[in-house]
C-alpha cells in the first residue's frame, strides 16, 4: 500500500511539473487559504499578547523600583505585588542607593507621572515619561517613526496616537503647574505594557516635584538595570525585603517559556468555529475542484494505459486522489510558511495601524498546523470525484480515441432538496439561538444545494435549446463537463451565498436604532454646536472669532461654561440620579459639563426648548434652574465636584446651591442651568465648553456648518463641531462598497478560472467549428456563453440561498439587556436592543450579483479571448 502511495505521488510530482500553469493555479487556490489564516492568526497573536503591566524591559536585564519604608513585600515573577507592604515615612530610593545594592550594575532613571499639559489645541492630561532613549537598555521599548530622538533637556517624543494637525514635530508642549517647555522633536509607537505614555522627554526636562509620589502604592520612579549576572529568583526575595519591587528578565523568560502558549480544547467553545470552518473548507474545495476534474480528462491516456497493464480501478483511485494530496501538501506547508514570514514583514505597517509596538513574532504552531492539516483535507475532497471518475476509465474508448461513454449523472437531487428543506427549517429556528446556528443551517443549505447543482445544470441544457448557437453550445457543453461545470458554478454560488447573508445583516443592522451615544441628539433639530475640551481661554477666543465670520452678524452666539476651579482647571459635576429603574444599568449625556451649565437667559431658553417666565426669574434670582424637579430638596440642589486632575481637589466634593424646578419636556439639552455670578459667590470659577446656535433665531445651513467645522479645524482638533438635523437614512455605501468589490473580485476570478479551463477543454470541439467555416468571431462568443452560464447559474442560486440564512442572522436576537438613557435634561428613556428589526433588502448588491458580474463575466470571457479559431491539426498515419 506504502510503496503504491509512492509511486503515485512520484507520478504526481512528475505531472505537476509538466503542466506548470494548471499546477501553479491549484497551489494558489489551496495555498492562499492557508496563508490568509496563518498571517492572521500569527499577527494577532503577536499584536495582542498577554503583556504584564510593569515597564517594559528593553534590553535591561531587570527593573527595579520601590521605597524606604515598604516592608514585607512579596511579588510575582512580573513585578506585580502579591501581599500589601506595610508602610511608614515612604521615601523613594535614590539612584545611588540601588546602585549599592546590585554592585557592579548600570542604572538609567525612568519616571512616569499623569501630567496636565497644554499643547497648541488646548489642554490634555496624561502620561509624561522621562528616559534616555538614546541608551542601549531602551532598545525595544519604542520604535521612532519620524524626526529624531531627543538629546537634551526640553526635548521629548510624542506618541503616535496623540499626533495631530497641531502636535507633531516642531510644536512645543507646556507640561506642568511651571509649564515647561517641551518641544517636540520626534514621533514614536511605545510598547503598551504599564502606563502607556503620551509623551517621553529627555532627562531632567521635568523638576523631580513633577514625579512625586501621590501616594505610597503609586511608584513613579523605577530603573533598568544593566547587570553583570542575570538576577535570580533569590536576587529578587533579597531586594524584596529592602523595599524593592524587581523584574528580572531571567525570571521572565523562564516563566514565559513555562506557560503554555495556546490550549487546545474542544468542548462548547469550539462549537460556534466549526460552522464558518466548514464554508470556508467547501469554498476552497470547490473552487479547487474544476482544476482537479481538467487534470483527470488531460490524463485520461496515462489512467488509460494503467488500467490497460493491469491497473485496478482503486489503483487508479490512488494515482489521481494522489493529486489532492501532494498539492494539498505542498500548497498548506508553502501557505503556512508565507504566512508567517508575511508577519515581520507586515509588522511596521500593522503598528503603525493599531498605533501600538508589538512584541517579537508568536507564532501559534498548533493552531497553524491545524489550518495546515485543513488545507490538506481540502486537496483530497477537491480531488475526490475526480479520482472516482479516474477509477471509471474506460481504457477502450480512450486508447482508440473515442469519448468515453458515460451515465448522465444528474447528482444526487433527493438527497440535495431533502437537505434544502432541513437547511431552511433549520435556518428559521436558528435565528432564536445565535448567528453561528445560522451559519451551520447555511452550511446544511448549500451542501444540499451543492447535490442539486448537477440537476439544475441538466434543467439548464434542456432549456437551452431554444438559445442562440453560442450559448447553446456553452449550455450544453456545461451538461456534458458536469465534473467541471458543476464545482465551479457551486464555488460561485457558495460564495454569493455568503454575501448576500452579509449585504442583508450588515444593512439591517444600520437601519436600527443607534445604540452610540454619538449618533443620538445632542441638541434640538437645526441647532449649531461647538463643543470644546479644556481649550484655553485665548483659543475659545479664537473659535468664537472663526464661528461668528461664516453667520449673519445679527445672529446671537449662546455660550455655556463649565465649572472650574480658581485657576481654570475643569471640574466634573455629578448630578442626583434621576429616577430610572433600579435593576437596569444607565447611562447619562451630560457630556463635559456634567449636566450644569453656567449661563445667561439664551442659554436657559437654548436648553429649555421654550420661553418660561418663571424659569428667567429664578435664573436672574440666583437660583439653579433644575429640570428634574425631583432633584430639588428643601429649594436647593446638592451637587459633587470630582477633579480631572490630582492636583486640583482633595476626593469628592459636595456643593449646595439654591434651586427651583421646573417640569422637563424630554427635549432639554442639560440638567440644570445657574448664573455665573453665583459658582464665583461658592469659590469656583467657570470656563466656556459649548458655543450653541439656537435654531429658534437661526438655522444653521449646512454649507454654513460645514465651513464653521473647517475654520475650527484649522483652529485646534479639540473642538467639535455638530449640526443637528433629523437623523436620516443609514450611510451604507461604505458597507456596500466593501461587499461589492468582494463579489466582483471572487465572483468574477472562479467564473474567469473555470471558463478558461472549460475553453482549453473545449479545443477540439472549436477545430471543428473552423474547420466547417464557423465566423472567427464566433469562439469569442462560444467563451461568453461559458462564462455567462455558470456566473449567472451560480450567482441566481446564491441570491436565492443567502435570502434565508441573511434574514435569520439579521433577526437574531440581540444578547444586550435593555439599558436606560439619561438625556440631558434628566429624562430616562428605556433602550431596548433585543427589539425586533426592520429587514433591509441590499438591492443593489442583488442587482450587482444577478445582473452586472454575469454581464461582466461574458464581456470579461470575449475581450480575454482571441477571435481566430484553431485550425485541426492532421494526423499522419
Amino acid at each position: 500500500m506504502m510503496r503504491g502511495l509512492r509511486a503515485a505521488l512520484r507520478i504526481s510530482r512528475r505531472t505537476a511539473w509538466r503542466s506548470k500553469g494548471r499546477s501553479a493555479l491549484i497551489l494558489a487556490m489551496l495555498a492562499l487559504p492557508v496563508a490568509v489564516a496563518t498571517f492572521a492568526l500569527t499577527a494577532l497573536a503577536t499584536m495582542f499578547a498577554e503583556q504584564h503591566g510593569h515597564y517594559p524591559l528593553g534590553r535591561a536585564d531587570a527593573l527595579v523600583q520601590g521605597a524606604h519604608g515598604l516592608e514585607g513585600i512579596s511579588q510575582d515573577v512580573w513585578g506585580g505585588e502579591i501581599h500589601g507592604a506595610r508602610r511608614t515615612d515612604v521615601t523613594p530610593y535614590t539612584r545611588a542607593e540601588v546602585a549599592g545594592l546590585l554592585p557592579g550594575s548600570r542604572l538609567i532613571p525612568v519616571s512616569q507621572q499623569f501630567v496636565r499639559y497644554l499643547a497648541p489645541g488646548g489642554y490634555e492630561t496624561g502620561t509624561i515619561r522621562q528616559v534616555d532613549l538614546r541608551d542601549p537598555m531602551s532598545l525595544g521599548t519604542f520604535r521612532l517613526v519620524e524626526g529624531r530622538l531627543p538629546a537634551a533637556p526640553g526635548e521629548a517624543v510624542i506618541s503616535a496616537p496623540k499626533l495631530d494637525a497641531q502636535v507633531r514635530p516642531g510644536a512645543t508642549l507646556l507640561a506642568g503647574e511651571d509649564r515647561r517647555p517641551l518641544r517636540i522633536v520626534g514621533v514614536a509607537l511605545f510598547a503598551t505594557t504599564g502606563m502607556w505614555p503620551d509623551v517621553v522627554a529627555f532627562p531632567g526636562s521635568l523638576p523631580e516635584s513633577a514625579f512625586e509620589l501621590a501616594d505610597p502604592g503609586q511608584m513613579t520612579h523605577s530603573w533598568l538595570v544593566d547587570a553583570p549576572r542575570p538576577l535570580s529568583w533569590a536576587d529578587v526575595r533579597r531586594l524584596n525585603a529592602r523595599g524593592l519591587l524587581v523584574v528580572s528578565r531571567a525570571e521572565v523568560e523562564r516563566a514565559s517559556a513555562a506557560e503554555p502558549r495556546y490550549d487546545l480544547r474542544f468542548d462548547s467553545s469550539t462549537l460556534p468555529v466549526l460552522p464558518w470552518t466548514g464554508i470556508a473548507l467547501l469554498q476552497v474545495v470547490l473552487a479547487a475542484g474544476p482544476a482537479f476534474a481538467v487534470g483527470r480528462r488531460r490524463r485520461a491516456r496515462e489512467f488509460a494505459l494503467v488500467a490497460a497493464q493491469g491497473g485496478s480501478p482503486a489503483q487508479l483511485r490512488m494515482i489521481a486522489l494522489a493529486d489532492g494530496l501532494f498539492f494539498g501538501v505542498a500548497g498548506s506547508v508553502a501557505g503556512a510558511a508565507i504566512g508567517i514570514a508575511a508577519v515581520p514583514l507586515a509588522m511596521p505597517g500593522l503598528e503603525l495601524w493599531t498605533q501600538r509596538l508589538a512584541g517579537p513574532v508568536t507564532v501559534l504552531w498548533t493552531p497553524v498546523a491545524l489550518i495546515a492539516v485543513l488545507g490538506v483535507v481540502a486537496g483530497l475532497l477537491a480531488a475526490l470525484a475526480p479520482a472516482i471518475g479516474a477509477g471509471r476509465t474506460d481504457a477502450v474508448a480512450v486508447l482508440s480515441g473515442r469519448r468515453e461513454r458515460r451515465r448522465d449523472r444528474a447528482g444526487r437531487p433527493l438527497l440535495g432538496a431533502v437537505l434544502v428543506v432541513a437547511g431552511v427549517a433549520a435556518t428559521a429556528v436558528s435565528a432564536r439561538y445565535g448567528v453561528h446556528w445560522v451559519a451551520a443551517s447555511a452550511l446544511l443549505t448549500q451542501l444540499g444545494l451543492v447535490a442539486l447543482v448537477p440537476a439544475l445544470v441538466a434543467v439548464v441544457g434542456r432549456v437551452a435549446v431554444r438559445f442562440p448557437l453560442p450559448l447553446r453550445f456553452a449550455a450544453r457543453d456545461a451538461v456534458r463537463n458536469r465534473g467541471r461545470t458543476v464545482p465551479a458554478v457551486a464555488a460561485v454560488m457558495t460564495t454569493v451565498v455568503v454575501l448576500t447573508a452579509a449585504g442583508i445583516t450588515s444593512q439591517t443592522a444600520l437601519a436600527q436604532r443607534p445604540m452610540n451615544d454619538r449618533d443620538l441628539p445632542q441638541g434640538p433639530t437645526g441647532a449649531l454646536r461647538v463643543t470644546g475640551s479644556d481649550l484655553t481661554p485665548e483659543l475659545w477666543d479664537r473659535v468664537r472669532a472663526a464661528v461668528r465670520r461664516e453667520l449673519p452678524a445679527d445672529v446671537p452666539l449662546v455660550e455655556g461654561r463649565a465649572l472650574a476651579t480658581k485657576a481654570g482647571l475643569p471640574l466634573g459635576v455629578n448630578l442626583p440620579t434621576p429616577l430610572t429603574r433600579g435593576d437596569l444599568p444607565f447611562r447619562t449625556l451630560d457630556g463635559e459639563s456634567g449636566g450644569l451649565l453656567a449661563g445667561d437667559e439664551s442659554l436657559l431658553r437654548y436648553v429649555l426648548g421654550r420661553e418660561d417666565p418663571r424659569a428667567v426669574a429664578a435664573l436672574r434670582a440666583g437660583k439653579a434652574v433644575v429640570l428634574n424637579p425631583a432633584a430639588v430638596h428643601g429649594d436647593r440642589i446638592e451637587v459633587q465636584l470630582v477633579s480631572r486632575d490630582a492636583t486640583a481637589l482633595s476626593g469628592i466634593v459636595s456643593l449646595s446651591l439654591p434651586a427651583v424646578g421646573v417640569p422637563p419636556t424630554g427635549q432639554g439639552w442639560a440638567r440644570a442651568v445657574v448664573a455665573p455670578e453665583v459658582i464665583e459667590k461658592e469659590g469656583y470659577g467657570t470656563v466656556t465648553s459649548v458655543l450653541a446656535v439656537n435654531p429658534a433665531d437661526y438655522r444653521t445651513p449646512r454649507a454654513t456648518a460645514d465651513r464653521i467645522a473647517a475654520a475650527v479645524e484649522a483652529v485646534t482638533s479639540h473642538a467639535t463641531v455638530r449640526l443637528e438635523s433629523r437623523r436620516g437614512p443609514a450611510d451604507d455605501l461604505v458597507v456596500l462598497l466593501v461587499l461589492a468589490v468582494a463579489a466582483a473580485v471572487l465572483v468574477l476570478g472562479m467564473t474567469f478560472v473555470a471558463t478558461a479551463l472549460a475553453a482549453v477543454e473545449a479545443r477540439p470541439d472549436l477545430e471543428t467549428m473552423a474547420a466547417v467555416g464557423a465566423d472567427p468571431r464566433v469562439r469569442r462568443a462560444v467563451v461568453a456563453g461559458q462564462a455567462l452560464v455558470i456566473a449567472l447559474l451560480g450567482t441566481t442560486a446564491g441570491v436565492l440561498a443567502g435570502l434565508p440564512p441573511g434574514i435569520a442572522a439579521a433577526l437574531v436576537p440581540s444578547r444586550r439587556e435593555a439599558w436606560m438613557l439619561v438625556r440631558p435634561d434628566g429624562v430616562p428613556i428605556l433602550v431596548r436592543p433585543g427589539e425586533t428589526p426592520t429587514l433591509v433588502v441590499p438591492w443593489p448588491l442583488v442587482g450587482l450579483l444577478l445582473v452586472a458580474l454575469p454581464l461582466l463575466a461574458a464581456l470579461g470571457g470575449a475581450l480575454f479571448t482571441g477571435s481566430r479559431l484553431p485550425l485541426p491539426r492532421r494526423r499522419v498515419t
